[in-house]
């Protein structure tokens, strides 16, 4: 048997040296996992306000921004705002900057502000090319991400598979997710007339293409509970308010809580009832039922007033479609309800 021995000396060089390495390691592989936190607590906002306009993933448009500017650290990114690499095709009028690409010194589209590149990015994606995307949901980012190669976004086949893991490792795809007070750009006077006009257009071809969901089942066999008129949806049985019903009288009359019945309809915001109003008294289910997969919003049409005639939760209407609690709908937009 033999016994090797080492000196002290020597033993505190190769214990410095492996620490050395280590250090060395672990920066290396943080230094991204940093640049990519804090490239998405920068920017998820202005993802988040593009997919309540136009229907696209925040998942997608954030890992694409990490991708495509080295989360922000690209040439293109620092000196010309352009996270996406947008170039001045098309009927491009504004600032441009000369970057080598395919080519020598090609003409890229310059911002004066990174959310610009972000709303161009989206008005990309909003071309006939694209069109197919949109028929999955925001929350299928496999979906989005493969069908981008497919469309021919990018010529890297490894493409979606890049976009797919950065979402999944940064927890992109639980952006829908956020509580309401994370959302602190929502601009609560924001309607349908301030969309750009291809929004509506893509909307039209889909209610068009599309079978109609929009109407509403009836209330089956109507009776009479508490000399109201009653029926179900969902399963759920509520009555129809009468002109002077207040939640206060129903309450009553039901020998029920307010509190609990408001909180049945959603309405534990003070709001009062009109005639002709859903009530119901229990708790609304968390998705419709199958025969209402889908709902295509009509003008006049509220979170709260789709919910009621669907015999869901409101909650729900905003989580399953990604859209932030109190948000304003857009006419002909098409909702998820299951």
């Amino acid at each position: 048997m033999r016994f090797c021995f080492f000196s002290k000396e020597y033993l505190f060089m190769r214990k410095s040296c492996l620490l050395i390495f280590i250090g060395l390691s672990l920066s290396f592989f943080a230094a991204p996992v940093q640049s990519y936190l804090d490239y998405i607590n920068q920017y998820k906002a202005i993802a988040l306000q593009e997919q309540h306009k136009h229907g696209i993933p925040a998942s997608i448009t954030l890992a694409q921004g990490i991708l495509e500017s080295a989360a922000g650290k690209s040439e293109l990114a620092i000196k010309a705002n352009n996270h996406f690499g947008i170039k001045c095709a098309g009927d491009w009028t504004g600032p441009s900057y000369a970057h080598d690409d395919d080519a020598k010194n090609e003409c890229f589209r310059k911002y004066s502000h990174p959310q610009q590149s972000y709303e161009d990015h989206s008005k990309f994606l909003l071309r006939k090319r694209y069109q197919p995307l949109f028929q999955y949901p925001i929350t299928d980012y496999k979906a989005w991400a493969k069908g981008l190669s497919q469309c021919g976004y990018a010529t890297d086949p490894n493409y979606p598979s890049k976009l797919i893991r950065i979402i999944e490792e940064y927890g992109l795809h639980l952006l829908t997710a956020e509580e309401p007070a994370d959302f602190a750009w929502v601009n609560a006077e924001t309607s349908a007339q301030h969309l750009p006009d291809t929004v509506h257009a893509i909307d039209t071809t889909i209610v068009e293409d599309l079978p109609d969901f929009q109407e509403v089942a009836s209330m089956g066999s109507v009776s009479l509970y508490h000399g109201h008129q009653s029926g179900k949806q969902n399963g759920v049985r509520y009555l129809i308010a009468d002109a002077g019903d207040t939640f206060q009288y129903l309450a009553y009359e039901l020998n029920m809580n307010e509190k609990t019945l408001r909180r049945y309809n959603d309405a534990t915001d003070g709001r009062e009832l009109q005639k002709g109003d859903r009530v119901y008294l229990y708790k609304k289910k968390k998705v419709a039922d199958r025969k209402h997969a889908y709902y295509y919003v009509k003008k006049g049409d509220t979170a709260w007033s789709i919910a009621q005639q669907m015999g869901i939760q409101m909650k729900s209407i905003y989580q399953i479609n990604g859209i932030p609690e109190g948000v304003p709908l857009v006419t002909r937009q098409k909702l998820r309800l299951r």
